[in-house]
């Protein structure tokens, strides 16, 4: 027998890639071949969908036993009835698990009727526990006529016993029994775009069950998936990136055991790069999907960046430079799709030129040394994830951080980020948290060259000499006030007048202001532009004379300890 399978929507190609690396993990007596655009299946006896289906249900521990909560049984061994785990199905409801019993009718077991009910009298006088529910002798029984009776049996029996359940024909309606989300929001053939009245072949119902049977989304707030109308694309981002379906956990630097919301094990590839401890404790809790997006390239970019570590001492520099090349090209063909804890699936830098840029630019970010005097170098890709944890201290957490989720989505859409940063400066101001700090510069810098095209950058540079120095000169006077007043300029002419009472300001306190000759230049440069790019310069100013201001005030008090 023969059977191909095409490519469909995300959950199929996923479940297609899955069963794919699956049959060659384990021994079926199958050939598969595994193309671009299909999923090829040769077999000889129908029976291989069950061996299948059993084998996914048993690795996946679909079907487990529940060894803290027990039921009441009869054990065919002893002819005594006992309590033992009750089966568990993953996501599952008590229906599921009601399915998954052995039951034989009583005229079969290897004792008569009138022993059976001694049996239940022997079970009543040594179990103190026989009158809660579960371990009552009704329970035991599958109807009240009392003539089918719940055996005690193997996983592997009970196993058989669900799949036979899941599995009664050769084709299946496409109801919950082959998925659905835990939100509630929205049905499966909803969100494929498939009939409801549509019945599906049960082999397409397996691949749909290794596509989402895995998880069913409850208490992910994010789950990305890979996607790809290239099958062998998505093979090998799925099998080289190690891109898993189930929900990640890790253990922190105090060996504490952290569960994720997630499927992506963000800190135990992020720590390769440095971004761990309690600095970047904030990191890894994403509250919005763009910002989860935002990390999840990060992740995807550490992951390619280190492939040569799993070469031992990169002897196999020829086999590490052609996975790079494969990967990349892979990704050529994917798209990402991202489901959020209110039940929606966006799509996420699907254009592989957006992707490909981005990882570029993150690869630049990395290049960027910074703190180089200091003994801990490091660079301008930790520092992004330092930026994000500044964002979200910004506002209180029991606020939506709106202005984060805005910068995170303007950096995705590779978009100016400047007036995120003016208003989330501010912020910081307002409820004295932790600032930016002077790497900013290099990465607004770098952001502009590579992804603005350059554009502003001389305004940027300009405005930032501009900025430091006014807010050193705040400083000094222990004043926030020409600060706040930056807040107030909504045109160019209030910039303009802005500058003059700065100046009136600095002869007031002639002996604290020290605007350097650079100072003056800048000034002259930038009035020369005011009245075409007055918010551009007002918001730098704004960004660097706030962290200046910040800087000045910790220097001098950590001089007075």
């Amino acid at each position: 027998m023969i059977r191909k399978f095409t490519v469909k929507d995300v959950f199929f190609n996923n479940g297609l890639i899955n069963l794919y690396q699956f049959l060659q993990e384990y021994a079926f007596d199958i050939d598969i071949k595994l193309e671009k655009s299909f999923l090829e299946l040769k077999y000889k006896d129908e029976k291989i969908f069950f061996e299948i289906l059993n084998k996914f249900l048993e690795e996946k521990e679909i079907v487990t036993f529940n060894k803290k909560n027990t039921r009441i049984f009869f054990d065919t061994n002893t002819n005594e009835f006992t309590q033992s785990a009750k089966v568990n199905i993953k996501n599952g409801g008590s229906n599921d698990s009601k399915n998954a019993l052995i039951r034989v009718h009583i005229d079969n077991l290897s004792i008569s009727k009138e022993e059976l009910l001694k049996k239940e009298e022997k079970y009543i006088q040594e179990n103190e526990n026989y009158t809660k529910d579960e371990y009552k002798i009704e329970k035991c029984y599958y109807d009240k006529s009392k003539q089918e009776i719940y055996v005690l049996s193997s996983l592997q029996e009970h196993i058989e016993k669900f799949s036979s359940y899941l599995v009664k024909d050769d084709f299946l309606a496409l109801n919950s029994s082959i998925h659905n989300f835990e939100d509630g929001q929205k049905s499966f053939h909803d969100m494929i775009k498939i009939s409801k009245n549509y019945n599906i072949d049960k082999w397409e119902a397996l691949i749909y069950w290794f596509g989402t049977k895995i998880q069913h989304y409850f208490n992910f707030a994010f789950f990305i998936y890979p996607n790809s109308s290239n099958l062998e694309a998505l093979n090998i981002f799925k099998r080289d990136l190690k891109i898993r379906d189930e929900k990640n956990s890790f253990r922190d630097e105090d060996d504490n055991l952290i569960t994720t919301n997630t499927n992506v094990n963000f800190y135990d590839q992020l720590r390769k790069d440095k971004i761990f401890g309690k600095k970047f404790k904030n990191f890894y809790i994403s509250k919005s999907d763009v910002e989860f997006e935002l990390k999840f390239f990060m992740y995807l970019f550490s992951k390619i960046s280190h492939i040569e570590s799993s070469y031992e001492k990169a002897l196999d520099k020829d086999k590490m430079t052609k996975r790079k090349e494969k990967i990349f090209n892979a990704l050529q063909e994917i798209t990402f799709v991202v489901y959020v804890e209110d039940g929606t699936f966006k799509k996420s830098l699907s254009e592989y030129t957006k992707t490909y840029q981005f990882i570029q630019f993150l690869e630049e970010l990395k290049k960027t040394k910074i703190n180089i005097q200091k003994e801990q170098e490091s660079n301008l890709f930790v520092y992004l994830a330092d930026m994000i944890v500044t964002f979200g201290l910004s506002q209180s957490s029991k606020e939506i951080n709106i202005n984060f989720q805005k910068w995170c989505k303007a950096f995705l859409e590779f978009k100016s980020l400047r007036k995120y940063y003016y208003v989330t400066s501010f912020n910081i101001l307002k409820n004295e948290s932790k600032s930016f700090g002077k790497d900013l510069y290099e990465f607004e810098k770098n952001y502009l060259k590579n992804i603005m095209k350059g554009k502003n950058m001389s305004t940027h540079e300009k405005s930032k000499i501009l900025g430091e120095s006014i807010g050193y000169f705040c400083a000094e006077l222990g004043d926030k006030d020409l600060l706040f007043k930056l807040r107030n300029v909504k045109n160019y002419k209030q910039l303009l007048s802005y500058f003059k009472d700065l100046k009136f300001v600095s002869l007031k306190y002639e002996h604290k202001a020290r605007f350097s000759k650079e100072f003056n230049e800048s000034l002259e440069e930038v009035i020369n532009i005011l009245e075409t790019d007055w918010e551009i310069i007002r918001d730098y100013i704004a960004i660097y004379a706030i962290d200046k201001f910040k800087a000045t005030n910790y220097a001098k008090s950590q001089q007075n300890k």
